[in-house]
């Protein structure tokens, strides 16, 4: 048998080729396979040599997937779960049933809040094996979608039949501003006060845009962005800069970053949004799923009862404004405390959306 260097299609390959078929992009397929971005475009290129096919074109600065590529990604997407399924059960069979959990959550919820939720969840199943993904909302449902992850927390809420949905806790979005801005000293912050400044934000189409959009619009102006980043670290690290102002959601409050102070912005233009876990409908019912989403709540009610706030090099400041999202905070800290652990049915219910 002869080396994948000469011409055998390994699963190396195909797993190198999925990961840029996702996304289309090879930037984030090497982040999502911990390698370098040369790496997955030698793969991909590699790939093609070995079939004699051509399966990506370039499409002006993107690369995007041909015909051949679509069809070939369809099928290594089945082959490499095919696989991995078939690795569990010799193991299951074998007396060592370690379960692979795959998770996928949003940036800012990757600090504390989702480690925390893992943490308990394997000093109650310690057999587990966990898998994490890190992206944007709208990437994380795409996962859930497609079938890549068992668990996903997110900020926004599809109406898909084939996804659950569950609320576990409101946060509002704060104002990031540099440490040096005079709104540090402000006795109150409105979201008008940001009128006219550079905003940073990440890329239209996230939710986090859809986010800064609305608000901007229920406070009677757009926003004028001038810098985009692929995440809401990249986004502090440009207002840390002083490039421009952004609004980003509480939790990334559990991460400390020198250069920037969140600020609570006051009513009337005090804004929120929700955090859901999402799972493909079939896994619903799954005991390992029914525990993350009871450990998820639990958390979620403690962080109803925190009041997080913004902060400067790690020291609190003061809370500007009345806290939004109490009344709703309190439903899901009730829920968490009563043990209501079953998925709620009507993954498309207005209820459970958020703005976006």
């Amino acid at each position: 048998m002869g080396s994948s260097t000469d011409g055998e299609v390994t699963f190396s390959d195909l797993e190198i080729f999925a990961a840029f078929a996702r996304s289309e992009h090879f930037g984030q397929a090497a982040r999502e396979l911990g390698v370098s971005v040369p790496t997955v475009q030698r793969g991909v290129r590699a790939l093609e040599r070995k079939l004699d096919v051509v399966l990506v074109e370039n499409a002006g600065r993107r690369v995007r997937l041909r015909h051949a590529g679509h069809l070939l990604a369809r099928e290594a997407h089945t082959l490499l779960r095919a696989r991995s399924e078939a690795l569990r059960v010799v193991c299951a069979d074998a007396g060592k049933p370690r379960r692979l959990l795959r998770v996928a959550h949003t940036f800012s919820l990757g600090v504390r809040f989702v480690p925390g939720v893992l943490a308990a969840l394997l000093a109650e199943q310690p057999g587990l094996r966990l898998e994490t993904r890190q992206e944007a909302a709208t990437d994380v449902v795409s996962r859930v979608l497609r079938g890549d992850t068992d668990v996903a927390f997110t900020s926004i809420s599809p109406a898909e039949p084939s996804i659950r949905i569950e609320p576990l806790f409101t946060e509002a979005l704060l104002l990031a501003v540099p440490v040096t801005d005079p709104l540090c000293h402000a006795d109150g912050v409105s979201l008008t006060d940001a009128a006219g400044r550079p905003f940073i934000a990440m890329s239209p189409g996230s939710s986090s845009w859809g986010h800064m959009m609305n608000a901007c619009a229920r406070a009677g102006f757009a926003p004028d962005v001038t810098a985009e980043a692929s995440d809401l670290f990249g986004v502090e690290s440009m207002v840390a800069a002083g490039l421009g102002v952004a609004l980003v959601p509480e939790r990334m409050s559990d991460y400390s970053h020198p250069g920037v102070v969140r600020l609570r912005i006051a009513e009337p233009h005090d804004i929120h949004r929700t955090i859901f876990l999402a799972c493909p409908s079939a896994a619903a019912s799954d005991d390992t799923v029914m525990s993350v989403l009871r450990i998820a709540r639990r958390h979620g009610g403690a962080l109803a009862r925190s009041l997080p706030a913004a902060q400067r090099s790690g020291l609190p400041l003061t809370l500007f404004g009345h806290s939004p999202e109490a009344s709703v905070n309190a439903k899901v800290a009730k829920g968490a405390t009563n043990g209501e652990d079953s998925f709620q049915r009507r993954s498309g219910d207005p209820g459970h959306r958020s703005a976006h």
